[in-house]
């Protein structure tokens, strides 16, 4: 063979394989640069083929793509198909104003009547010892005031107030339950559990007794100096418990009640007779009743 027919094939066999060089070298680039997840039957086509359309870098993105979330799942021609998390979500419930700004006033929020299950609240607005009082319940879609249970009334001689004790007679600020309902002669209509007053029950209001702000049936293991002999208040023929200091924290008040009265109090909650009545008859121990005092 003739060296001109050497260097002929020679020449071919370095073209091939400086051709296959460069044809590899493209390939692993686009392997390296293509994303983890992407087909490897997409590599050829990516290769040979231009995409068929190109979006400029100054083109902005459609509406219903700027309006796609992650939480949506989008079919062409069709509404985007929300979650079951978004699309099982509840709606706040609907609270009027005048709720609204007695919880704000006091520190509270709508959630913190959800979180505590409250169907029911009596919301005491006080103006020195003089209060306005007023019902709201939740009917399932939303709180709704009782105009029928509006109603004046009063509160502690020194008001409402934050720092609370056996000298003070304040009323407490705060959301409390309602407690059990009480009556001296004639069982009310109520939605309430109910004891009867009698002459042997006393509310403890001794911070040094064993039965400090506890209601006590009989005397004879008395360990107190100081008690309400409950029959002996006119006001109680009718009433409700509030819970409050339901620890029995030393000093901190006992005996809060709602109860009849027309003048300022030692620090119950107190209505006209016929408003304490209209107020037993509609509360409900099912409904979780609360009191916002403020």
């Amino acid at each position: 063979m003739k060296n001109a027919d050497l260097r002929k094939i020679a020449i071919v066999m370095i073209s091939c394989v400086l051709v296959i060089s460069v044809v590899c070298l493209v390939v692993m680039l686009v392997v390296f640069n293509l994303p983890e997840d992407t087909p490897l039957q997409e590599v050829t086509a990516s290769v040979t083929t231009a995409p068929s359309t190109a979006v400029l870098e100054t083109e902005q993105p459609s509406p219903t793509a700027a309006a796609a979330t992650e939480n949506d799942f989008t079919v062409s021609g069709s509404v985007p198909l929300q979650t079951e998390a978004a699309s099982t979500q509840a709606a706040p419930a609907a609270v009027p104003e005048s709720l609204q700004n007695a919880l704000a006033n006091s520190g509270y929020t709508a959630e913190t009547l959800a979180e505590k299950g409250v169907g029911q609240l009596v919301v005491v607005i006080s103006h020195g010892s003089a209060a306005r009082i007023s019902l709201y319940e939740n009917t399932g879609a939303g709180w709704t005031e009782d105009a029928a249970l509006n109603c004046s009334g009063f509160i502690g001689a020194q008001g409402a107030v934050t720092e609370m004790s056996e000298q003070v007679s304040g009323t407490p600020v705060g959301l409390y339950s309602i407690g059990e309902a009480f009556y001296q002669y004639n069982q009310p209509v109520t939605g309430l559990n109910t004891f009867a007053i009698t002459e042997d029950t006393y509310w403890v209001d001794d911070p040094d007794s064993a039965y400090y702000n506890r209601r006590v049936i009989g005397a004879e293991n008395r360990d107190w100096n100081s008690a309400e002999h409950m029959m002996d208040i006119e006001g109680y023929k009718y009433g409700f418990v509030i819970d409050y200091n339901t620890a029995a924290e030393y000093n901190k008040g006992s005996a809060i009640f709602f109860h009849i009265g027309y003048t300022p109090t030692q620090g119950c909650v107190a209505a006209s007779e016929d408003m304490v009545l209209a107020y037993l008859a509609k509360l409900s121990a099912d409904r979780n009743p609360y009191i916002l005092v403020q």
